[in-house]
């Protein structure tokens, strides 16, 4: 299952956004890696149910959150410095200008090309919106494209990497709002043979260490 590394998501963080469109779909990038959230909720997202100061994002349907199955849940950010900087950047910018109940990923005025402060209800397009963003980007800058969902693999599959107890395990899976680790190692948790190599070869590399 391919999957954003974590080296194409430090790539995207740093590639120049010059408007406000680029600068809203890089931080969207690197949010949905952080946090391992769906585009459908992504996109209803309100700027009060972020908190970077915590490294909280609330994913409740009650601030208007569209979870899947209607679920409600409290989603760590990864502390991942180099990718919390952008994410805080367009924070601190969309702040100024939009109330609480004001999207993250925030309508943009068709005439300017701006944010538009007056605009806080969703509607269905809004996920078309964030592939065609993203994809139109990433084109640009020279990036290869990952679907929003694989900004979801890419969040699983650094967290199962980084992984070193069944505990520490068990908390990536809860993030993404998996009920078991089952629905995690089933649908998340395919290694291509290079990773299965490294891993196979830590494990004798620590058996020796043990000698």
């Amino acid at each position: 299952m391919i999957c954003t590394s974590l080296e194409e998501i430090l790539a995207i963080a740093k590639a120049p956004a010059e408007t406000t469109m680029e600068r809203r779909i890089q931080a969207a990038a690197v949010f949905m890696y952080l946090t391992g959230i769906r585009v459908g909720a992504f996109v209803t997202l309100p700027i009060m149910a972020v908190d970077l100061e915590n490294r909280f994002v609330y994913q409740y349907p009650k601030f208007g959150v569209h979870t899947k199955n209607n679920k409600t849940a409290k989603t760590v950010i990864y502390p991942i410095p180099e990718l919390l900087e952008t994410v805080r950047e367009w924070d601190t910018e969309i702040r100024k200008v939009l109330p609480d109940n004001g999207f993250w990923f925030p309508p943009l005025l068709p005439q300017t090309g701006e944010i538009d402060p007056n605009c806080t209800t969703a509607n269905d397009t809004r996920t078309d919106l964030v592939r065609k963003n993203l994809k139109e980007w990433l084109e640009k800058v020279g990036l290869p494209y990952r679907s929003p969902h694989k900004f979801r693999h890419g969040h699983v599959h650094y967290g199962q990497a980084h992984s070193r107890t069944q505990e520490e395990y068990k908390a990536v899976s809860q993030n993404v709002m998996h009920s078991t680790t089952g629905i995690t190692d089933q649908f998340y948790s395919n290694l291509n043979d290079e990773e299965k190599k490294k891993k196979i070869d830590s494990m004798f590399e620590q058996r020796e260490n043990i000698k």
